[in-house]
């Protein structure tokens, strides 16, 4: 940007220079943050943003996806206008069309696959983010198709289903409360940036932290003792730590004995795992298991934080963090404050006591027919009815079997976020239609019959309702870019395209938010007229302890289940352990010998500039870091004599591709590292499309087999 276009301070903005500061949110990151931005506009275009100091949500902060915004927004691989193929599949060549002919395309390709194959043959997507997941769902019902998929199929829902399985009921931390806290494989720093005011607090008054994590981060150097175990091998730590609380007698036995379902069964499994053992699965020094075990058991009370991801991307996911959540039963450290805490769950997921009428919407699902994944993964099924597990959707392409996919209309599809992303590719290229509501013109775009221009969050109107009570909603900062509108009125549009009557895909979307806030008492033209940013008007009740006492818990037994009810009725067909038993990989995948494949490969994880794979196309904030490193201890790359900055080729059974390689023991011995999301070298090309947890359908991106070599 020219320095004569960037005004030094706010005082700059004013009619004589004919610069305004319009109040708007930054949309890249989670639905937790959507921090507020100050965006000074001059001629309808964005010429600098800040982070609204006066926003009592975000209170000024602004991370660098929000500070390079004006590269997102400006991006010149942004899609401007609706964009129908006229070259090969993968080939990108468009040409631009009208909004009127392109819903008339989709709308007589999916209505004549629903009557020629069935409204099961049609897939409807949800990539990142997730604000327009409501109607979006609603679409897929109201059209007969029991295939609404999203990108949870890879992230969070696993996590939720480890503590279904275990309480019923996900318990969030309440760090401010207890007096111990065990974070265990989250770098809070990197993944939940509106919170690291609130972390810095709690170190500075000493709080004792306990990190369980694979690699050395800025979080870990802070913490008062760091787990770093072998990626994968997190249900055996748990259970050597359990180990030491129960033949301690150091669980909390009157919870034990009245809360807890297949406690002797779990203590005979926790016996197998010695702090011996356990040292020598996870490569965790024993005195360190054994003194984190004593802290967090006899601290009362202690919360865990537990993280969207990481552990339940390892083939033993699930379990793995059934073993991890079970400490907290053992410890009695669930429903209470300073424990982990059972809140309600409100707008987009996001846990408090403001309430939405986002169910009310919603409304029950009536498609009767299986949704892909449903048969394969019968658990998935059980605790996600509302959507299939999206793993699946390259098989029911290539297959056809149990039933074919025809069509995918798809609002951030990203092939990457499948493992072997090569088999993905080869999916779209073989899908009949498929259509993709995007930003930008991706890689997965170029394999699209029609692109539609989707606008970013600074040229929308956007409800967001966050937990601490506030309700953010602003007019647009500028009008949509060319053609591009938000995917809310898509999917309206699109609704009507297709006949549907469902009144609740006929409102118009100010209409339809008003109806998502009316249990909080406000509506979009109060809050726009109050700055952006109200307070709901509902009392937001206390936090109740305990509740449990009075309501038993949501499980089959009515009690924690360490020995899982829902896993035993499916153990005989699908070989499930019903204890949180750990397998290493090559346990679950024998084809994967160990020997064969020397390193552990670790990736899934982010940096704070990055989320995914875009921020990497914003100029400033790939210029973080110049290149595509891994991460590689110096014994190994002694070994291999591989040197700081070579290029290096790192292989799988599945392919194989090149990196720079970074020298840093921040990783163990025999375990390399990727950060994910850089197109130059993306890992999920070297995975197996067949390489999930058998219970969660979930990629074990976070450790498998590889080879790396000097080039």
């Amino acid at each position: 940007m020219p320095e004569k276009e960037q005004p030094n301070h706010q005082g700059n903005a004013c009619k004589e220079n004919g610069i305004e500061v319009k109040k708007t949110c930054c949309g890249i990151c989670n639905q937790y943050s959507h921090c507020g931005i100050d965006a000074y506009v001059r001629d309808g275009k964005i010429i600098r943003v800040e982070g609204s100091s006066d926003n009592p949500h975000s209170k000024g902060q602004l991370c660098a996806k929000g500070s390079g915004i004006r590269q997102y927004v400006y991006n010149k691989d942004r899609v401007l206008y609706p964009l129908m193929r006229v070259g090969e599949k993968g080939e990108g060549k468009f040409e631009r069309i009208s909004w009127e002919d392109a819903y008339r395309i989709i709308a007589q390709k999916l209505t004549g696959y629903k009557a020629a194959f069935g409204p099961e043959t049609v897939a409807f997507f949800s990539g990142f983010s997730k604000w327009f997941r409501p109607p979006l769902r609603r679409l897929s019902e109201s059209f007969g198709s029991p295939n609404y998929i999203t990108e949870g199929s890879a992230c969070q829902e696993a996590h939720k289903m480890a503590w279904w399985l275990t309480f019923g009921k996900i318990g969030g931390a309440d760090v401010a409360n207890a007096q111990v806290v065990l974070v265990w494989s989250k770098n809070p720093f990197y993944s939940t940036l509106e919170d690291n005011r609130g972390f810095y607090e709690q170190f500075e008054k000493g709080k004792i932290f306990i990190v369980v994590d694979p690699r050395k981060t800025s979080f870990t150097q802070k913490a008062c003792l760091h787990l770093q175990l072998r990626p994968g091998t997190d249900g055996a730590l748990a259970l050597g730590m359990a180990n030491v609380i129960i033949q301690e007698g150091l669980y909390d036995r009157e919870f034990v004995e009245q809360y807890v379902k297949g406690f002797e069964e779990y203590a005979q499994l926790a016996e197998r795992y010695t702090p011996e053992r356990t040292e020598a699965l996870t490569g965790v020094p024993k005195e360190k298991m054994i003194r984190a075990a004593r802290l967090y058991a006899t601290a009362k009370p202690a919360a865990m934080i537990t993280s969207a991801a990481p552990v339940v991307h390892h083939v033993n996911g699930i379990q793995n963090y059934r073993a991890v959540i079970s400490l907290v039963a053992l410890t009695g450290n669930y429903d209470i404050t300073g424990g982990n805490r059972v809140l309600p769950v409100g707008y987009l997921l996001v846990t408090g006591f403001t309430p939405s009428n986002v169910d009310a919407y919603i409304g029950e699902r009536h498609v009767g027919i299986p949704a892909m994944g449903h048969r394969e993964f019968p658990v998935w099924a059980e605790y996600t009815p509302e959507q299939g597990q999206a793993m699946v959707l390259p098989d029911y392409i290539l297959k056809g079997k149990p039933y074919p996919i025809k069509a995918v209309f798809a609002m951030g599809l990203n092939h990457m976020m499948w493992p072997d992303s090569t088999y993905m590719l080869e999916a779209l290229r073989k899908l009949e239609f498929f259509v993709d509501t995007e930003l930008f013109l991706t890689e997965t775009a170029r394999y699209a019959d029609l692109v539609l221009p989707a606008c970013s969050s600074v040229e929308r109107s956007d409800v967001k309702i966050f937990a601490d009570g506030y309700v953010q909603c602003f007019p647009p900062a500028i009008k949509p870019l060319g053609e591009s509108r938000h995917d809310i009125q898509i999917i309206f549009e699109l609704a009507e395209a297709l006949g549907l009557e469902d009144p609740h895909l006929r409102m118009g979307y100010e209409e339809y938010m008003d109806f998502i806030l009316a249990p909080t008492g406000l509506t979009v033209a109060e809050i726009q007229k109050n700055g952006g940013i109200m307070k709901t008007k509902h009392t937001l009740p206390p936090y109740e302890e305990k509740k449990y006492k009075k309501k038993g818990f949501p499980t089959p037994s009515g009690k924690v289940e360490l020995l899982s009810s829902v896993l035993e009725r499916y153990a005989g067909e699908f070989g499930y352990d019903v204890l949180p038993e750990y397998r290493s990989y090559s346990q679950i995948y024998p084809r994967f010998a160990e020997g064969e494949w020397p390193l552990l490969m670790d990736t899934g994880s982010r940096k704070p500039q990055f989320i995914h794979s875009r921020t990497f196309r914003m100029e400033w904030i790939a210029g973080l870091e110049g290149t595509d490193l891994l991460d590689i201890h110096p014994e190994d790359a002694g070994n291999l004599e591989i040197k700081d900055g070579d290029r290096v080729r790192i292989s799988t059974p599945s392919g194989s591709v090149e990196a720079t390689a970074h020298l840093t023991a921040t990783v163990l011995p025999g375990v390399v590292h990727m950060y994910h999301g850089n197109e130059k070298a993306n890992l999920s090309y070297l995975m197996a499309h067949d390489f999930l947890d058998p219970i969660s359908g979930y990629p074990g991106y976070k450790s498998f087999p590889c080879r790396v070599e000097k080039l």
